[in-house]
């Protein structure tokens, strides 16, 4: 047997890629099942079936109102029921913290294309005469949200798929995929008729059981299941009404969900359905599994709290026993940061669509075959790639703690400047033990602690008092008026940062200037020693990333890049590497054997001519420019250049160099009144500067010439990636701004 494409995993995410490949074109595809395909053995048959339209993040919005609306367009499978049932969605408020983030989340959705509107509880009460409008002090209604029956959705999405030639076979688990010279080749398979199927591509659409594959071929997955609990009552008297032969009684209500508690509801004809996240976490492994995503109900763990908020929210519940006909502990798939794993692996030709839920599914499906098929998805995805992972994140033991963090703090209230709650010190920067006698608070980026502010730093704020614009009540959280010292102190004196956030992927060659052309928008080939500051852009014009370019000889490039996003960084330079045909080129990952400072302010000249011979002068050191100096006992490479937007050096140094090289600097600056500067003065110092932030203020979804970066795109350069998409864009007008 052979195909084109086998995806291994007939859940809603599986059948959606199947779906939208078919959809593009590639109609060769097998889907291969353990169990049944329709009602399989994984989350999307026991799932609940909310389709949630809102969050505050984009793409899980854009995912969700992608899939809402193609869930809406699917023929109803089972006359006596609907597939599909658009009511709409409640988020209860019990607190006044909830329902200002419920206004916030509007705001999201607003912004996302999810239309919703804030209600009062007596408002709340007249669209769901079933809740209690005294337990609440609001909601937030969400338009576009719906109830799908989630097996006869999976079959819908099936049966769509089979009719564009995909084929679905079920009954065949599949036990490898066969690799030969980094490339997929064949899914080997335990069934008797068909032990090797050979293909050109393989997805893993496994979801929970996504890290066995993952595991076997170097393909890291890092997420766990966790149990959840579901029940459904008896028939009620106030639903009794409700015609079970009529599937449009089915669901008359909105869902509901009660995030305080971590709850959420819906109706079953004359029946209630309760889901419950409020317990303690109990994590699943795919090898503890079994055969299904289900596992014997927990009542020790519902007959608490989640049973009395039940009944408080809807009366008609009061009079009931908790003694349900159909009660569950379902396993849905936790990541490791929340987010969908998908897109290509570094194996060729093998993919990842896992880590998804239900309301994702259909818009996760879309991702990846765009992805297959063009190359390119219609939406960014720097938050979902595969490849974005540190080896860190998928230790076992790292993955208990954070998965049972996302587990409990799943719908928290989250502030978007709050640092991760636990795993802490993971990944230490090597100038830690300073931060910690500055009395550093920290924050965390790519999993290393790093300074937000120092509470050293407490006098600066007398010093500046009338400088520093006051803030109170959800501004005001992780945040400190120290924060306004540092960023003061620094711009009228000199500061010291911590730049162990940074990478450093290094390119030497013969054909490295060739290379770099192809890579970046910007000209790279400039004369030794020169700085520039360039984009890389996407086939279709988006922004991959912006970042610095340094050329240090005739035949090396150092490229720096944030430490959070440096494996796609460097998925991508190998992914542009190969394609243009530049294996020759050498391209090594520097980052663990260096680290960096940021020497910035009007004074920093006057410290850094205190710790070396080197000439630091405006005419011997221009902007924009590097070199080797001398720092102490170290050689450190110097860039003149400041993302603070201040004079001054971003210094590079040798990581056992590092602690030596900050105390110099710390000890020739006293006499300057030096300041420790923390991450939140270094926000908001590039933020008055105007420099972009990638990932908050620019990605894939918008262009250069939108983003205000058009000069760093060379139009006159010979062929770069994206250069007949931007040469396009040049002469548009601007969609964004």
């Amino acid at each position: 047997m052979r195909a084109n494409v086998v995806v291994i995993g007939s859940g809603i995410v599986g059948s959606s890629v199947a779906f939208h490949l078919a959809k593009l074109g590639w109609t060769d595809v097998i889907v291969l099942d353990k169990g049944e395909t329709g009602h399989n053995d994984g989350s999307t048959s026991h799932a609940p079936g909310g389709v949630v339209a809102i969050s505050h993040s984009k793409i899980l919005t854009q995912f969700a109102l992608y899939g809402s609306k193609l869930y809406g367009e699917l023929v109803d499978v089972d006359p006596a029921r609907r597939n599909y049932n658009k009511r709409g969605q409640l988020e209860l408020a019990i607190s006044q913290r909830r329902l200002d983030d419920l206004r916030r989340l509007q705001g999201s959705g607003d912004a996302y294309g999810s239309p919703s509107r804030i209600l009062t509880p007596e408002e709340t009460a007249e669209m769901h005469p079933l809740v209690d409008p005294a337990a609440i002090v609001g909601s937030l209604f969400v338009d576009e949200s719906a109830i799908v029956a989630s097996p006869l959705l999976n079959t819908a999405v099936q049966k769509a798929a089979e009719s564009m030639g995909v084929r679905f076979v079920g009954h065949t688990r599949v036990s490898d995929v066969e690799v030969r010279a980094g490339r997929v080749t064949a899914v080997v398979t335990e069934h008797e008729d068909h032990p090797r199927i050979e293909c050109d591509h393989a997805v893993i659409a496994t979801n929970i059981w996504g890290p066995e594959l993952g595991s076997k071929l170097g393909v890291p997955v890092p997420l766990l299941g966790y149990e959840h609990q579901y029940v459904k009552t008896g028939n009620l008297p106030e639903l009794d009404h409700f015609d079970e032969s009529n599937p449009d009684h089915e669901v008359t209500y909105p869902t509901i969900r009660e995030l305080d508690t971590t709850l959420y509801f819906r109706q079953h004809w004359k029946a209630w359905g309760i889901g419950s996240y409020r317990h303690t976490p109990h994590s699943v492994r795919w090898h503890e599994l079994g055969k299904t995503a289900i596992k014997p109900f927990r009542s020790d763990d519902f007959v608490g709290e989640p049973w009395a908020q039940s009944q408080r929210l809807f009366p008609m519940l009061r009079p009931l026993e908790p003694d349900f006909p159909y009660a569950i502990n379902g396993i849905f798939a936790f990541p490791v940061d929340g987010m969908p794993i998908m897109g290509p692996s570094a194996v060729a030709g093998l993919w990842a669509a896992t880590g998804s839920w239900l309301t994702h599914g259909a818009g996760v499906g879309k991702s990846v075959a765009e992805w297959m098929v063009g190359g390119e998805p219609e939406w960014d995805q720097r938050q979902t790639n595969v490849r974005r992972f540190y080896d860190f994140q998928s230790a076992p033991n790292y993955l208990e703690v954070i998965g049972k963090k996302n587990y409990a703090e799943i719908y928290e209230v989250m502030h978007p400047r709050q640092p991760l709650s636990s795993p802490r010190d993971v990944r230490l920067s090597p100038f830690h033990a300073r931060h910690v006698d500055l009395g550093a608070t920290f924050t965390v980026f790519a999993g290393i602690e790093l300074p937000y502010w120092y509470e050293s730093n407490a006098g600066l704020v007398d010093r500046y008092r009338d400088r520093i614009p006051a803030r109170s009540g959800w501004e005001a959280e992780f945040w400190s008026e120290i924060q306004g010292g540092e960023h003061l102190g620094l711009r009228d004196g000199v500061g010291l940062m911590d730049l162990h956030g940074l990478s450093i992927l290094r390119t030497k060659g013969t054909r490295a200037v060739d290379f770099g052309e192809l890579l970046c928008s910007n000209k790279v080939d400039r004369k030794v020693g020169a700085v520039v500051y360039t984009t890389w852009l996407t086939p279709k014009g988006g922004i991959k990333r912006d970042l610095a370019v340094a050329r240090v000889a005739p035949d090396e490039f150092w490229y720096f890049v944030g430490q959070g996003t440096k494996p796609q960084d460097l998925a991508w330079m190998e992914q542009v590497r190969s394609m243009g045909g530049f294996d020759d080129v050498e391209l090594t990952d520097l980052t663990d054997a260096w680290t960096a400072v940021g020497l910035w302010g009007p004074l920093a000249r006057a410290v850094l001519e205190k710790v070396t011979t080197a000439d630091v002068s405006d005419s011997s050191f221009p902007y924009f420019t590097t070199r080797w100096i001398d720092l102490g006992y170290t050689r450190a490479l110097a860039l003149r250049l400041s993302y603070a937007g201040e004079m001054g050096w971003e210094l590079h140094i040798p990581i056992d160099a590092a602690l030596p090289s900050w105390d110099l600097l710390w000890e020739a600056g006293r006499e300057f009144g030096i300041v420790g500067v923390g991450q939140g003065a270094f926000d908001s110092l590039r933020l008055e500067k105007g420099y972009r932030g990638w990932g908050s203020d620019i990605n894939t979804d918008y262009n250069a010439f939108e983003a205000g970066l058009g000069w760093t795109v060379r139009l006159d350069k010979d062929d770069f990636v994206g250069a007949e998409a931007a040469r396009r864009q040049s002469q548009a007008p601007l969609a964004q701004k």
